[in-house]
């Protein structure tokens, strides 16, 4: 079904959506695809699954993609949003795949193939690979002036992975308390 958001509470991102058949059906946050939770807004153009039960309810909801670049523009002035569509993986290869939503253009599609090796050259784990590669693709496409001039495929280096280990921050160390030395406590012989 499709639908529009009626009403969001800020500070849960629930709410409800007002139903192209009428219905006025509530959602809740865990409904919504977690990469379309920090698009919604009053008036967005949703679509989503209704779950039986006495109570209408929204599943799987999740913003239509061409209203999604009306809002993403203002949410980003260079109009430029990439959004982590997954990876593929062929050996120790993994290709993480990111879809550029810009407005008054469709959608193009970037991969940034990583060797997992690197991961363990660095030492850096692999659940950092999809920000890692976003971060890497984002200065491409800021170096490349326009993104229509950037290069659809890119390839993990050395130096974005040193890159990387620059910005963390360093581990601090905590000095281990001192406890007072505990003095044994005599027997008593009777």
């Amino acid at each position: 079904m499709t639908g529009r958001i009626k009403s969001l509470s800020a500070s849960s991102a629930s709410g409800l959506i007002a139903a192209e058949n009428g219905l006025s059906v509530h959602f809740q946050p865990s409904a919504v695809l977690a990469y379309d939770i920090t698009c919604l807004a009053v008036g967005q153009l949703v679509t989503f699954d209704l779950a039986g039960g006495i109570w209408p309810r929204a599943t799987n909801v999740c913003v239509l993609r061409q209203h999604h670049l009306a809002v993403t523009a203002g949410k980003h002035p260079e109009g430029l949003c990439l959004r982590y569509m997954g990876f593929d993986q062929n050996g120790s290869i993994r290709a993480y795949r990111y879809d550029r939503v810009s407005p008054g253009e469709g959608i193009r599609t970037f991969v940034v193939n990583a060797d997992l090796a690197l991961f363990r050259k660095h030492r850096v784990g692999v659940q950092d690979g999809p920000a890692l590669c976003l971060h890497a693709l984002t200065a491409e496409l800021g170096a490349a002036g326009s993104p229509q001039q950037a290069k659809c495929e890119r390839v993990l280096t050395d130096q974005d992975m040193l890159a990387h280990l620059a910005r963390r921050p360093v581990p601090t160390t905590r000095p281990r308390p001192r406890w007072p030395r505990r003095t044994p406590v005599a027997s008593h012989a009777e």
